[in-house]
């Protein structure tokens, strides 16, 4: 008997496959940076991430929306909800935090996105330290951070994402079928609470993590806020450093 494909299979492999398309665009316009990062691979970086962000996170979310309509789960989420905006964001590859970089970096908002970023990761990594090292730990930690309710330094006053269209996987990947109010505080932890996460097959992580060796030389921590100010250190002298509206006041990057 000939096997039947359903529609929604069909539409999900399609959408893995051009989302793994755009991904080995991605890679191979990485292949030729420098060893060193130096003002000729930031050059070099940038013109990548410009022309090849837009198609890979469009393709991410093809497949993610091909993916929640092959699972047909209730999906609670809507615009400006933001319940889930107070977690600590970590699982970010290294391109996604160096494409957001180059979002942000001309924004009048900037040195008030790095302040907060600090203040974010500075609270996690107080909260992190203060636990007891085992297999639970990281997850620990993360639930704490939750509770403490800071928001997200992108999260605009009406709820809105700031930088949405530069948010990264682990952003796009989060989703709710229990109402919202399961989504905040302590009742994160109910047994009524649904969230779930759309994960990528073997052959796409594999793919992400090659992508991502070839930006080894920059070194950015797997986490958002971090990241972000990472990014700030490592490319301002590059970055139009001498910017007196987004450095130090002597000619060095925010930090």
């Amino acid at each position: 008997m000939k096997d039947f494909v359903t529609e929604p299979s069909r539409q999900l492999d399609e959408a893995l496959a051009v989302f793994l398309e755009a991904l080995s665009r991605l890679e191979e316009s990485f292949k030729d940076l420098p060893a060193v990062v130096d003002s000729d691979y930031y050059a070099r970086l940038t013109a990548a991430l410009e022309s090849r962000m837009p198609r890979f996170f469009t393709a991410y979310d093809a497949y993610v929306h091909a993916a929640l309509q092959m699972e047909a789960r209730p999906v609670t989420c809507s615009k400006s909800c933001s319940a889930c905006c107070r977690h600590f964001v970590s699982s970010v590859e290294p391109f996604e935090v160096a494409a957001l970089h180059l979002h942000i970096r001309n924004s009048e908002e900037y040195p008030d996105l790095l302040f907060a970023s600090h203040r974010n990761s500075v609270l996690y990594e107080k909260i992190a330290n203060e636990e007891v090292p085992d297999d639970e730990a990281a997850d620990r930690a993360l639930y704490r951070y939750f509770l403490k309710g800071k928001a997200c330094p992108f999260l605009q006053k009406d709820g809105a994402c700031g930088v949405y269209a530069f948010r990264p996987m682990s952003c796009r990947m989060f989703f709710a079928e229990s109402p919202a109010r399961f989504c905040a505080g302590k009742a994160v932890a109910s047994p009524w609470n649904r969230n779930f996460q759309i994960e990528l097959p073997q052959v796409a992580e594999e793919a992400l993590a090659r992508c991502s060796s070839y930006l080894d030389a920059l070194d950015f921590p797997e986490e958002l806020f971090p990241g972000v100010l990472a990014a700030n250190a490592l490319f301002g002298p590059y970055d139009n450093g001498n910017d007196d509206s987004r450095n130090d006041g002597e000619g060095g990057p925010l930090r």
